[in-house]
C-alpha cells in the first residue's frame, strides 16, 4: 500500500475516532478506528517520508485528526505536539477534556508511546 493510501486511511480513522468519541459514543466504531489508526501510523512512522506526512497532520484542520497526531508524536516530537494539544485543550468541549486528561498524564510520565 503506498504512503498516500496509508495516510488517508490514517486520517479518516482519526476522524471517525473522534466524532464517534464525542457524538455517538458507538464504542464498536471507536475501537475499529483505534485499531486503524495504530496500524496506519507504525507505516508511517517506519520511513523518513511517512514521517514528514504524519508530522504534517499536526497542522490539519480537524481538530480529531491533528491532536490524534499530536499525543501520538508527542513522545518524539515534543515541542510541535505541546503547541497543538495546547490550543486544542483550550476549548471546553468533550474532546478537549480526553487530550487534556492524555497531556496531565503524559506530563506526569503516565502515558507510554503508543506505535
Amino acid at each position: 500500500m503506498d504512503l498516500q493510501t496509508v495516510l488517508e486511511k490514517y486520517i479518516e480513522a482519526c476522524h471517525t475516532h473522534g466524532s464517534e468519541t464525542v457524538i455517538s459514543l458507538d464504542y464498536s466504531k471507536v475501537n475499529k478506528a483505534n485499531a486503524q489508526i495504530m496500524k496506519n501510523i507504525k507505516i508511517l512512522m517506519s520511513s523518513e517520508e511517512g514521517i514528514a506526512l504524519a508530522k504534517a497532520q499536526l497542522y490539519n484542520e480537524d481538530v480529531y485528526v491533528s491532536s490524534w497526531t499530536a499525543t501520538l508524536l508527542i513522545f518524539d516530537y515534543p515541542k510541535e505536539c505541546k503547541k497543538v494539544i495546547k490550543a486544542v485543550i483550550k476549548d471546553k468541549g468533550i474532546w478537549a477534556g480526553s487530550i487534556r486528561t492524555f497531556y496531565e498524564e503524559w506530563k506526569k510520565g503516565n502515558m507510554k508511546k503508543m506505535y
